[in-house]
């Protein structure tokens, strides 16, 4: 136990310390007391699973984050206070939070959001003006849960100081909404997770989100649906799958790279091969798509691929169709003639997923038990 509480410590301080302090000026750095050093270290909540999903659903957000070199490094602290917040290169996240019942698309909103505040360097813009005493105050507190009266009214007047804005932490919901969709998580997510954690945590209308310069939930719920409704009028991505299996039939090869749903709308983009020696005809006129129980109620509009594919040869575009119902589809029906042969593919769309450029083809991992 010595030991884990060793690496624990480490790994905070490594975390707090490095960042925070080293990033202050050298007369702040003296302020820091050991107690405070051995509180911080003391306040990590190991637990395998919850760390195993968590990355999983970071690492579908990382390549829409703005910055994906950082490495933004998980850590659990023990206390029942529901919170998550962010310092660069790493997200804390609080045995509390995981108590909320979020699924994986409530927690894809949740890191996404801290993601876009160290993107965007929201924390490093005030780390630039604090002094680190006052910042690992904060995280004490956090860890630790010893708000006496004194420290509560301490660390208010400073986080009035230091906190984010209101436009940091709405332009921090907007990201972490821009991700999701990018990322092929369902972004009316965004909203119904703000919706539930003000529920669950008990906030009203009028209090905010962790200080005073938060914005109030109901006004981060209205930005995020207004974001949302913005997307679908505009025609923009409301969800993209990606893919990596192919369909081979009869000298024609169909890879499938991502599917993009529109408001009314699905577009898919693709590559035919003909690896036979005659021209490929592509009916794409005659293309449709399938739902997982058979017929899809959708209708074709256009295509971008060319008609005509040489032999050996190799053409990419787009099909798309109006979307009639919120099923998403499964196959793909891609007619196409051969001099003396119709060759009729049928092109599966489940072996990727709504995830990242590199998609596991695992469906959404379900949370770990409940702490």
């Amino acid at each position: 136990m010595g030991a884990s509480r060793s690496s624990n410590a480490i790994r905070v301080l490594a975390a707090v310390l490095g960042i925070l302090v080293l990033a202050a000026p050298v007369t702040a750095q003296s302020s820091i007391s050991q107690d405070d050093e051995l509180a911080v270290g003391h306040g990590v909540f190991a637990d395998a699973e919850w760390q195993g999903f968590l990355a999983q659903i970071r690492d579908r957000l990382v390549p829409f984050s703005g910055r994906p070199n950082i490495p933004y490094k998980l850590i659990i602290l023990d206390t029942p206070i529901p919170n998550a917040i962010s310092t660069p290169g790493y997200i804390f996240v609080t045995r509390g939070m995981l108590r909320l019942s979020l699924d994986a698309e409530g927690w894809a909103f949740v890191l996404g959001h801290e993601m876009t505040h160290t993107a965007r360097r929201h924390l490093a813009q005030f780390i630039e003006r604090a002094n680190a005493g006052t910042l690992l105050s904060f995280v004490v507190a956090i860890v630790t849960g010893n708000r006496t009266a004194v420290d509560l009214l301490r660390l208010m007047l400073d986080l009035a100081t230091l906190g984010f804005s209101r436009d940091k932490e709405t332009e921090a919901d907007l990201g972490a909404l821009h991700m999701m969709v990018e990322a092929g998580f369902d972004p009316a997510k965004a909203a119904q997770t703000l919706a539930w954690l003000n529920s669950a945590t008990g906030r009203s209308q009028e209090q905010t989100h962790w200080a005073g310069t938060h914005p109030g939930f109901l006004d981060r719920i209205t930005a995020v649906n207004a974001a949302y409704a913005a997307f679908a009028a505009k025609g923009l991505p409301l969800r993209v799958w990606y893919f990596k299996d192919r369909q081979e039939a009869d000298g024609v090869i169909v890879t499938p790279s991502k599917l993009i749903e529109v408001s009314d709308a699905w577009t898919l983009a693709l590559t035919v091969h003909n690896t036979a020696d005659t021209t490929a005809t592509i009916f794409a006129g005659s293309a449709a798509l399938s739902g997982p129980d058979g017929d899809l109620a959708v209708r074709f509009l256009r295509s971008t691929l060319p008609a005509d594919v040489e032999p050996q040869g190799e053409v990419e575009g787009t099909l798309t169709f109006e979307k009639r119902s919120r099923t998403s589809p499964a196959a793909l029906q891609l007619p196409v003639l051969f001099s003396d042969r119709r060759t009729d593919l049928n092109v599966p769309l489940t072996g990727g997923g709504p995830y990242t450029p590199e998609p596991s083809p695992t469906p959404l991992p379900a949370p770990p038990p409940i702490p």
